[in-house]
């Protein structure tokens, strides 16, 4: 029996070959986008699945507080703080810390290679039993809790060494005469994980590195701590007790310890210190959401299409009635040739796939893969689409299509009814909804983009090369009369019209810069609570450098006392200063050590995004240090490539033997909108596919509908139409359509824009062109697939026109 119904519907497919195509192509298109799409949203959500623990692993993180009000989220924690907390609640059973160590170069003696490392942390042994990382060859990780040990990737062992069988190998940073043992070696994290790491370094080697280390421990949170809890503890239990515990906690002071699970930090954490910048839930779930939205157009299609030709099926259905076949038999027929439909559009969707994978890959920046996606999952969500859309794009067609009277449609009396009608054009409008929609907040994203580059900065980051000062183990004498003379060559060549030196630059992450809270002007009530400030090191001359504008005071000398600071605009707000006047030669409780007395504000600069328009402005305090971490140099040419040559030279020159480590400023700084750069893009091209979807559709039934009306377009040709009027009679409906559907498009746009502007600081205000150029170029779309087919019957000779009935 199932043979005769896929015989039958082969022969129906290839019989309307034309509307098999757009069938086919609708739907295949529609599958290789949500396969990719569902690949996007899998990879993302999968973060963390590398820990076989990963349920079971909370991170802790520190709520900062002004008195009631709300300064930040710390994703950074004290030192002791996993130790107190496994000693006090039962359900930790274990902790581990990892400390961020800034961008350090290593070498090995043994190879005499050298280069910088960006993914270096000080870590715990209990690391191995907190996460799962895959240990090679074999290891005396026993040795990891004390000092001078390291455990490094697989990568890095092969470019230090080329091997990996390295135990009892060193490297050793360049500054300072320091072995660190290697004592493992572990397979490379993969992407989705929320903190990567190349280099763990014991952590009992931390204070005796370290100058800065304080003595109480307690005084300084700088360390990401994760615990290993019991099976089922939950998390906002945990949380009810870590209030309380911060509460009783002398040491912890307008703070509150919290908790999250660290599946949950890379699409819902957003907090200072993030390792990384994270990813977005509402990113990912809008995705899903296109995904579903661009698989239901193409089932769409199919059920418009299936039911618009429903007269054409009529008198098969009648005559088949009218021999015997019971009308479970039809619908049968009608599934069967909707499952093969549906299969063949799948085998199609999978070759289109596998050719486009690639691209699309580096498209969105992922390390997304087949083997992570799981390829039982691919396949079952293949068979999904062929049994789901074979249920969903047949079910209608097949149940209209099996209920027809076989006498009535035997007598030439069978018309469309008012509810199929209604079906298709309900499903039309769906169709135009969609695509307005989606179209709306594609261009949101790009206009946010385009909104974001173009404000003001308040700092100059066009043509500054900054190059990383070379860390070598010299006394800091010899490192300023270095950085001095490094700095004088290069300002003796014309196309260098500066240069500076700073411990920050514009762009980099929270976790490149040092913060302190409870900084209070000298002589507030003690019971004051104090702000949270980031802060870093800048030669006497980077603001006239770097163009920044004073408020208020003026810029360091060079002879500047090193308890003078210089502020941003919020900081003085915060403080609590009621004009930027009244804080100039006032005092802070910002000590630069533990020998220095309070600071004096010596300057107030007009606010600059250290980060970017999408933050507010971060509380800045600029420290006078003659010589930190990079040179800014500000180029008087165009020719970039000779710049960066030249500088090269100079840096051997002065630093010989030296790593020479450089970027432009401006590709930091932009690459902070990568990610919504990416989001755009993402949306936009499967917006357009959604929309050709669409078209396909479109295209289709309004072919179906005008041959419907071919002896009405003959009779108005013969009455004396003009083609333009017999254009617009045809497109009319579907125009209108269009129309109220914009209708309906524009205020859910409004809202769905809106609420995604909300996750930015500065944003555009959406205006009338926002939705009117969407609107408008579906309107156009819809106006020229239409107009191409009543084009071409308006053209027809209406005599053969006449002739068909």
């Amino acid at each position: 029996m199932w043979k005769n119904y896929l015989r039958i519907g082969f022969r129906n497919l290839f019989r309307n070959g034309y509307i098999t195509f757009i069938h086919i192509a609708g739907l295949s298109i529609g599958i290789v986008c949500t396969l990719l799409i569902f690949f996007y949203v899998d990879f993302e959500r999968s973060y963390e699945k590398m820990h076989a623990e990963a349920d079971r692993i909370f991170r802790l993180s520190i709520d900062m507080y002004d008195g009631n009000e709300f300064i930040a989220n710390d994703s950074q924690t004290y030192q002791l703080l996993g130790e107190d907390l496994k000693d006090q609640f039962p359900e930790v059973e274990e902790f581990a810390r990892l400390f961020p160590n800034e961008s350090i170069e290593m070498v090995a003696k043994s190879t005499n290679f050298k280069s910088y490392e960006d993914r270096t942390y000080f870590a715990d042994s209990t690391i191995f039993d907190v996460f799962s990382l895959n240990i090679l060859n074999d290891q005396n990780l026993e040795s990891f809790s004390e000092p001078f040990k390291v455990v490094v990737s697989e990568s890095t062992a092969i470019k230090y060494f080329g091997r990996t069988d390295v135990l009892g190998e060193s490297l050793e940073p360049t500054q300072a005469e320091l072995p660190l043992e290697i004592v493992g070696v572990f397979e490379d994290l993969p992407m989705n994980t929320h903190i990567k790491y190349d280099l763990l370094i014991s952590h009992e080697t931390l204070p005796l590195i370290q100058t800065w280390y304080p003595d109480n421990l307690w005084n300084a949170n700088n360390e990401y701590t994760y615990l290993l809890m019991q099976e089922g503890t939950d998390v906002v239990d945990f949380n009810a007790k870590l209030a309380e515990y911060s509460e009783r906690n002398p040491n912890i002071n307008s703070e509150v310890v919290i908790s999250e699970g660290i599946n949950d930090i890379h699409l819902y954490s957003n907090k200072t210190y993030e390792p990384e910048v994270n990813g977005s839930a509402q990113t990912v779930n809008f995705m899903f959401f296109i995904g579903l939205i661009i698989m239901a157009l193409a089932w769409i299609n199919y059920i418009n299409l299936a039911t618009a030709k429903a007269m054409d099926r009529a008198k098969e259905v009648g005559i088949r009635k009218a021999i015997g076949s019971s009308k479970s038999q039809l619908i049968f027929q009608f599934f069967a040739e909707a499952f093969l439909i549906n299969l063949l559009s799948t085998f199609l969707a999978l070759l289109i796939f596998s050719l486009v994978f690639q691209s699309f890959r580096e498209f969105v920046g992922l390390d997304i893969s087949v083997e992570n996606f799981g390829e039982l999952k691919l396949a079952g969500m293949l068979a999904g689409f062929v049994m789901v859309g074979t249920m969903v794009s047949g079910f209608y067609p097949a149940l209209m299509l099996s209920g027809f009277n076989p006498v009535t449609v035997l007598k030439g009396k069978f018309s469309n009814t008012t509810k199929g009608i209604l079906l298709r054009k309900s499903l039309v409008y769906f169709q135009f909804i969609a695509s307005v929609v989606l179209l709306c907040v594609s261009f949101a994203v790009f206009k946010q983009m385009k909104y974001l580059i173009s404000q003001d900065l308040g700092i100059g980051i066009d043509n500054t090369l900054v190059v990383k000062v070379p860390q070598l183990d010299l006394s800091d004498s010899i490192k300023v009369a270095k950085s001095t003379a490094f700095q004088s060559e290069l300002l003796s060549q014309t196309w260098i019209s500066d240069i500076t030196m700073s411990g920050a630059v514009p762009g980099d992450n929270t976790k490149d810069m040092s913060s302190t809270s409870g900084i209070t002007q000298l002589g507030q009530d003690e019971e004051t609570d104090g702000i949270l400030i980031y802060h870093y090191g800048i030669q006497a001359n980077f603001p006239e450098a770097m163009g920044l504008e004073f408020l208020a005071g003026e810029a360091f000398r060079q002879d500047s006392p090193k308890e003078e600071v210089i502020i941003s605009e919020r900081t003085a707000e915060l403080l609590g200063f009621a004009t930027p006047e009244d804080a100039v030669n006032e005092r802070i409780s910002f000590y630069l050590s533990s020998n220095s007395g309070p600071s004096l504000i010596k300057g107030v600069f007009k606010n600059f995004y250290q980060r970017s328009p999408k933050e507010q402005y971060m509380p800045l305090l600029l420290r006078n240090q003659p010589n930190t971490d990079h040179f800014l140099i500000k180029l008087n040419t165009n020719d970039a490539r000779m710049a960066v040559a030249d500088v090269g030279e100079t840096i051997e020159q002065v630093y010989s033997g030296a790593t020479y480590e450089y970027h432009f400023l401006d590709d930091i700084y932009n690459a902070q909108y990568q990610q919504d750069n990416q989001f755009g893009s993402v949306v936009l091209l499967f917006t357009l596919l959604s929309i050709l979807i669409a078209i396909l559709g479109l295209f289709g039934l309004s072919s179906f509908m005008i041959r419907l009306r071919t002896k009405e377009i003959g009779v108005r040709t013969v009455l004396g139409a003009s083609k333009l009027s017999l254009i617009w009679e045809l497109s009319k409906s579907f125009m209108f359509m269009v129309g109220t559907a914009g209708l309906i498009a524009i205020p859910l746009s409004y809202f769905l824009v809106n609420g995604w502007l909300q996750n930015y600081a500065s944003r555009f205000v959406p205006s009338w062109d926002l939705f009117a150029v969407p609107l408008a170029f579906i309107l156009a779309i819809t106006a020229l697939t239409v107009g191409y087919q009543t084009f071409k019957s308006a053209l027809a000779n209406p005599v053969d026109s006449l002739k068909l009935e």
